[in-house]
This record gives structure tokens, sequence and C-alpha cells, in this order.
């Protein structure tokens, strides 16, 4: 594994400010280490959503992060700073509201204690006929695909799931595909375009498998 000692995160702030002052220096080295501690952040979610995939529980995931299972999902829940709480977004319209509530109770039905891209799509496909239909991918089809990677979790989840790290960057994606292309709230065809643009999550690879590749789900999304 590539490891950056002090000496060389030193070296390349002096090589990026030469003939700066100490203080300008901090203030680089201040930027730098936030930029790690995100880079370190992500590194980690992108290792729990392959963990995921691969049908790791979440007992596994927190004893290999050395906390408890509870205490992994809520780091993945909190991490980006941002509210993970469906209720709780911003600039949807009724029909990716709608749509985000039921990717909540997809989640809780396969018990699992959280929300996904893969939910974030089945609760896509279960309330747009138009769109499924369009994909080629049926809600079925897809909860089949997302059930053989993940699986169903083992205990009923109480309270409700909150966004995942990457489902959550998804939305953020989503309402970034809505301002380009000038719609004034996030749509459900643009849920699945945020679920495209991120592409390394559970939603995508069941789109890029039962959607027929994910070069075809976007052509099919391009005018929606």
């Amino acid at each position: 594994m590539a490891h950056f000692s002090l000496e060389q995160l030193v070296a390349q702030i002096d090589a990026a400010s030469p003939g700066e002052d100490p203080v300008r220096r901090l203030s680089l080295a201040v930027l730098g280490s936030e930029e790690l501690n995100r880079t370190a952040d992500d590194l980690v979610g992108h290792y729990v959503e392959r963990a995921r995939a691969d049908g790791a529980s979440w007992a596994d995931i927190g004893a290999a992060m050395g906390v408890t299972k509870q205490a992994a999902q809520q780091a993945d829940r909190q991490r980006g700073g941002r509210s993970h709480d469906v209720d709780e977004l911003d600039g949807l319209d009724p029909g990716a509201r709608a749509a985000l509530g039921r990717a909540r109770e997809e989640a809780r039905g396969l018990r699992h204690h959280y929300v996904g891209t893969e939910h974030v799509l089945l609760g896509v496909l279960r309330l747009d006929d138009d769109l499924a239909t369009r994909l080629g991918v049926t809600p079925d089809d897809a909860a089949e695909t997302l059930l053989a990677m993940v699986g169903r979790g083992e205990v009923e989840v109480a309270r409700a799931p909150l966004l995942t790290a990457r489902a959550r960057k998804t939305v953020d994606l989503a309402a970034a595909e809505a301002t380009a292309l000038g719609h004034d709230l996030v749509t459900p065809a643009d849920l699945l375009r945020g679920i495209l643009r991120e592409g390394r999550g559970i939603g995508a690879r069941v789109l890029d498998q039962r959607g027929g590749g994910l070069a075809r789900v976007r052509e099919v999304l391009t005018g929606t």
C-alpha cells in the first residue's frame, strides 16, 4: 500500500509555495489536510460499498473497522456531513420525493438498515411505469439482481433507514443533472441520471446488468 510520510507531505507544501511566509504555508497545509481527510473518508466509503456488494454483513464491516455494527452504519450514513433523511431533502418534484419514500420502504422490506442507490433505483422503477418500460427493467427483475448482490437482512428494521453516503451523493448529482437540463426540480429520471453519474454504486451495477449496459441506459434517459 502506498504511504505518504510527513517528510513527503512537507516537501509538497514547500514545493507548492516557494518563497511564501510560514503562515501562508500553514494555510496550504490546512487545506491539504482537509483534502486528505476527505480522500480517506471516500476510500473507506468505497470499500464499505464493495464489502456490502460482496455480501458482507454490517457486523463484519464493523469488525474490520474496529467498531460496532451500529457505529459502522452510523458512520456510513453521516459521511459527507449533509442530511441523509429522505424527508429532509429539498428540490424534489412530487415523483422524485415519492420515489425516495418508496426507496426507504423497499429497504425496510428487504430488512436493510440503510437506503442505498439500489433502493433508490427500486423506488423509481416501482412508481414510474413509463421509465421502467423504456428501460426494459422491471422492478422485480431489479430486486432479484439486487438480492443476488447484497442479500436480505436478518433483522427487521425498527426505525426509518437513512440514505447511505453514496445514495446522498447520488441525490446531489441528480440535482446537478436537473440544473443542467433546465429542470426546476429533480425528477425521477434525474435520480437515475444521478445513479449513472455516480457510477460505482449497486444501483448502477443493477442497471448495467438489467438495462443492457450503462451506455444504453443513458441513451434511453436522453430527452426525459
